[in-house]
């Protein structure tokens, strides 16, 4: 399986690691910290230097998971709806086994939970928005497009949940062209 990583040989890379083994075998509510630290071959008393719960593990991996996204969509220069989608599809294609085992797991809500943050902080490694787009008077247009963003991404996720289970799946590419059809064929909504 296949973990983001920030930085190499370090406990939380350990953790993560481990923990994603663990989630193979046992569920995620019968995982203790003893074990997980056992598993990381760290000591407790390192795991909280690094966490206080198993939570923080998941949420420091979604913030992983997001920053090799926005990493997939500088490398491939993506801009369009096109190039995005196929970047998007690229990235869950490379962490597919993290994606289909928090489904099994029942542990989407990490991700979905802080999906808007994890967007727009993606957004501003990429220069799509600016850093201070949260401090912007709020607007009535400003409004319409969180609910417009809201919406789009809800819909992206849902989508990426059912390519997620096809047997055979899409490619990246076919998700791209169909993202882009789907988009332009419904009144750019």
């Amino acid at each position: 399986m296949k973990i983001p990583v920030r930085e190499q040989k370090q406990p939380r890379q350990y953790i993560v690691k481990a923990l994603f083994e663990l989630l193979e075998h046992k569920n995620y509510h019968d995982i203790t910290i003893s074990r997980l630290a056992q598993k990381a071959n760290i000591s407790r008393r390192t795991f909280y230097r690094c966490f206080q719960t198993k939570d923080d593990v998941m949420k420091y991996t979604s913030a992983l998971l997001m920053d090799e996204f926005a990493d997939t969509l500088l490398k491939n220069h993506a801009a369009d709806l096109k190039g995005i989608a196929q970047s998007y599809f690229e990235f869950w294609e490379h962490f597919i086994d993290i994606l289909l085992l928090l489904k099994k797991q029942h542990l989407l809500y990490f991700l979905e939970d802080d999906m808007p943050a994890l967007v727009r902080d993606t957004a501003v490694k990429i220069k799509h928005i600016p850093p201070e787009y949260e401090r912007i008077t709020p607007s009535a247009d400003l409004e319409k497009y969180k609910y417009l963003f809201h919406f789009r991404l809800a819909g992206f996720w849902r989508l990426t949940l059912i390519w997620c289970e096809e047997n055979p799946r899409k490619t990246p590419e076919q998700m791209g062209i169909l993202m882009e059809e789907i988009v332009y064929e419904n009144g750019n909504s």
